[in-house]
């Protein structure tokens, strides 16, 4: 497209110069229609480049999601991924998503930029879905007592789109937990325990904790500023995984869906196996972090 732009440039720049050449018979007329000549081409050249970022616009969330449904289609074989098949295709897969019933089945990545996903896809070629992908400053293999992925969300649901829907309390009764696949074989559940939203700066997702109560003072802020009540327990000792996207309304917040790590055993744990009872946890009162460190996350 670029080349193309180049060579109507080029073309009414020789059609000028070939009027600016003829000396002896240039007149005034002979200036303006040279002028003409270059104007035109720089229109004709900004009207092709216009629509070929439309195109991008209207066409990148297509092309990308017909991308992700046919690897998932792929690598997932009932309830396993074929993860030698996505190392062979991108080193950097670090595990893979999913939740029941929505666009969310889709491999989770890491590296030491944490831009380059946002505006490329699994296979690395450029698209504006990107891929959902961990932080550059946790360690990728879930050991950090918070994880944090970022992705896009679209609206029509696409990608982590649906993960907007825990703002409904009743999205949350209906889908309390997703599934965490990791190279080595393991399959982990993750217990959503809150949906909150958040200051789009550092150190409202912290990734490491000073102290066990620093940890426990944040779960307990979401708890209290949570779309929903959760029973989920969340212990000093456990790991989260936590999901942070645009907020639906855009703008400067982030919304956080978060969960506890659940590590498989000899036998499968569900959610009932890590609740206490259904009374909503008492509210604690938040105390902001002041900060003026920006967060990379996707804005869009």
């Amino acid at each position: 497209m670029h080349a193309l732009f180049i060579s109507i440039a080029k073309r009414a720049g020789l059609g000028y110069t070939a009027f600016m050449k003829r000396k002896k018979h240039r007149t005034k007329a002979d200036i303006i229609t040279g002028v003409l000549y270059v104007i035109f081409g720089m229109l004709v050249a900004g009207a092709l480049y216009g629509l070929g970022s439309l195109g991008y616009t209207l066409f990148g969330a297509e092309i990308g999601n017909s991308y992700y449904a046919d690897l998932a289609e792929d690598m997932r074989v009932e309830d396993a991924v074929n993860f030698t098949a996505l190392l062979a295709k991108n080193p950097e897969i670090k595990a893979w998503i999913s939740l029941n019933d929505t666009a969310i089945d889709l491999p989770v990545v890491q590296t030491t930029d944490n831009s380059f996903y946002l505006t490329h896809r699994f296979d690395e070629k450029k698209n504006k879905l990107g891929t959902p992908f961990i932080d550059a400053g946790n360690t990728g293999a879930f050991s950090d007592r918070n994880t944090v992925i970022y992705g896009h969300a679209v609206r029509s649901g696409a990608m982590l789109g649906s993960l907007w829907e825990y703002e409904n309390p009743n999205y949350y009764q209906r889908h309390p937990e997703l599934k965490l696949y990791l190279a080595d074989g393991r399959q982990w559940t993750l217990a959503v325990f809150a949906c909150a939203r958040v200051q789009g700066v550092r150190s409202e997702i912290p990734l490491s904790f000073a102290s066990d109560a620093d940890f426990v003072t944040m779960v307990e802020d979401l708890r209290a500023s949570s779309a929903f009540s959760s029973a989920v327990k969340v212990a000093a000792t456990d790991r989260l995984v936590t999901f942070c996207v645009v907020s639906p309304d855009g703008g400067e917040e982030r919304l956080l869906v978060c969960c506890k790590i659940i590590e498989s055993a000899s036998a499968p744990t569900t959610i009932s196996d890590v609740i206490t009872d259904t009374t909503a946890p008492a509210a604690t009162e938040i105390v902001p972090q002041q900060t003026t460190a920006p967060l990379e996350s996707p804005a869009a």
